[in-house]
């Protein structure tokens, strides 16, 4: 895979992969329990339950020793946060808000929302990923945790995610003592010398760097490529590179989720599988539980894991973070690890199995449900776009 200059990898870090579950929920309170100077927490939600109450309980632990910690929960995602959570954590001194809680701003424009999930430690430990904080994401005797991953970040990069929490949690109406002023002078350089770039997508700053950058992985692929994906509807231009790699030759696998939260994205995506499979891609369905992953390797030498799901909601309606990850070493154990759960959790949809499973009204509605959910895309487009 040639990678284009333009994008700006930095050396020095140290990179370890998380999975939902404990492993997740261990880390990031790890994190919390030895920060000394300051946390920044950003997510779409928290539930009032077991997971949720764990995660609250120890930043309000952190803040109890002294550590500045500033929590930013998106407004719509986070309506189930609870009256109980938002007292507990305010009196314990976390400077707590609500990211845009009106969903119309100026004239008639559509807010965006926050949809990374960021944890950040003292500007030297990122956790970047795509997991909210819920017992589904943790798993209960009952119910499977949805499959999702994250990285734990440690080096250069982490300056940079700094400056994108504080520009997000420093506006302009907020008092001067709840101002987010800490910097990063001399970050930390890593044996593991992994090459790092944290992406963000944020439309009212003109930044959609994680689609290009799945444009460009798609671009250049030479061999083969392995998606994960949760709410999986590209664009034109993104089905027209997955054409275009297929045809020269680059084994491509779209794993995605054989029963969704969200039954209606579900039947529009379900609409591509012809396209898909014509084009002689692999789709895969995800069976133990929900999946919730949005990441992908690409000839065993790229990787991308975050908070971006590849649709337009993600490019034009949300603000979104991921970490592209340049390293044989990692990508080649990633790629393992998604081929073994590609090949102990997921069933192969054929194109027998597709046509068999598809009847005249099932193809209307997924049909339906694909121009509806376009309609939407554009409705927000056209609502989140800056207003000259």
């Amino acid at each position: 895979m040639k990678i284009p200059s333009r994008y700006d990898y930095k050396n020095g870090h140290s990179v370890g992969l998380l999975r939902s579950g404990e492993s997740y929920f261990a880390a990031c309170e790890k994190a919390i329990d030895e920060a000394k100077h300051y946390i920044h927490f950003q997510t779409y939600i928290v539930a009032d339950d077991e997971t949720g109450r764990r995660f609250m309980n120890a930043l309000i632990r952190a803040a109890d020793r002294g550590v500045s910690v500033y929590f930013l929960l998106d407004a719509y995602g986070g309506g189930g946060f609870s009256k109980d959570l938002t007292k507990k954590v305010e009196e314990a001194g976390i400077l707590f808000r609500m990211f845009s809680p009106g969903l119309v701003t100026k004239g008639f424009q559509l807010s965006l929302r926050l949809h990374h999930k960021v944890l950040l430690v003292d500007g030297n430990i990122a956790i970047i990923g795509g997991m909210n904080v819920a017992n589904r994401y943790y798993g209960t005797p009952d119910l499977k945790e949805w499959l999702d991953f994250a990285i734990l970040l440690k080096g250069p990069e982490c300056a940079h995610v700094l400056f994108i929490l504080k520009r997000l949690w420093n506006k302009a109406f907020i008092s001067t003592k709840e101002r987010s002023r800490e910097t990063v002078h001399n970050p930390s350089i890593y044996d593991d010398d992994v090459k790092v770039k944290v992406l963000e997508n944020n439309w009212y700053r003109n930044k959609i760097e994680i689609l290009k950058s799945y444009r460009s992985a798609m671009k250049h692929a030479q061999d083969r490529m392995i998606i994960f994906a949760s709410y999986f509807l590209p664009g034109r231009n993104e089905r027209k590179l997955l054409r275009n790699a297929s045809r020269r030759g680059v084994d491509i696998k779209i794993v995605l989720s054989a029963e969704s939260d969200a039954p209606v994205f579900k039947r529009a995506t379900s609409f591509l599988y012809d396209f898909i499979l014509r084009n002689n891609i692999k789709i895969y369905e995800y069976l133990p539980s929900n999946l919730h992953a949005k990441v992908a390797t690409v000839d065993g030498k790229w990787s991308t894991i975050g908070s971006y799901n590849m649709n337009h909601l993600s490019d034009y309606g949300s603000i979104e973070m991921n970490a592209d990850i340049l390293d044989n070493r990692f990508a080649g154990r990633f790629e393992e690890l998604l081929l073994e759960i590609i090949e102990k959790d997921c069933r192969q949809v054929t194109v027998e199995e597709y046509i068999h499973r598809k009847t005249r009204l099932s193809r209307l509605s997924d049909w339906f449900s694909y121009q509806m959910i376009r309609i939407m895309m554009r409705l927000m487009f056209m609502l989140t776009a800056k207003h000259k």
